[in-house]
């Protein structure tokens, strides 16, 4: 079973240990971050510009990360990715490494655009933009229903992959909800 829970004070030890070795840190921190610093950006700076952040739990355990935003709210990643007025970003990251490469990620997704995303009454798309090189993320992301848009350089010289995705005109179907589970 996927949960989201607000990510609070309280995680930011855990998010500085994921963000400092392994997976986390090769396609998401990409740089060694303190304490301070986690804490000034995922609980201050990013919820004033409306990202809601939050501590992704499996069975109960929390493993990963994950944010969700109004690209609009982002005027120069919207013009950059060209995003509409109802297009929502998602970023997230599996911070277990043992968590890897078991479904656990497609699962995840599929659940956040389920209970998050697609819940908001004005999100018609989801973007997506993981590193052209991270073939696992877009492998998950395909699974979900992502397709490749473009590839785009960001202004701290990253390369993102664009992917989207629709809001279902009807429910998700039962074999990617059966494997939340």
């Amino acid at each position: 079973m996927i949960t989201f829970i607000p990510l609070a004070e309280s995680h930011i030890a855990l998010m500085h240990r994921w963000l400092s070795d392994g997976e986390a840190l090769r396609w998401y921190g990409r740089q060694l971050a303190t304490e301070e610093s986690l804490r000034q950006k995922y609980l201050i700076t990013k919820p004033q510009t409306g990202t809601r952040c939050f501590i992704v739990q499996y069975h109960q355990e929390p493993i990963g990360y994950l944010q969700y935003y109004r690209i609009g709210d982002h005027a120069q990643y919207c013009s950059l990715v060209g995003a509409g007025p109802h297009d929502y970003g998602m970023d997230l990251f599996i911070g277990r490494d043992d968590q890897i490469g078991r479904g656990v990620g497609t699962r995840i997704v599929a659940a956040a655009l389920k209970e998050l995303i697609f819940a908001q009454a004005d999100a018609e798309r989801c973007l997506v933009g993981p590193s052209p090189e991270n073939k696992r993320a877009i492998r998950c992301y395909e699974k979900c229903g992502f397709s490749y848009i473009k590839t785009v350089v960001t202004n701290d010289g990253e390369q993102e992959h664009i992917m989207a995705v629709e809001k279902p005109k009807r429910p998700l179907p039962p074999t990617l909800l059966s494997q939340r589970g």
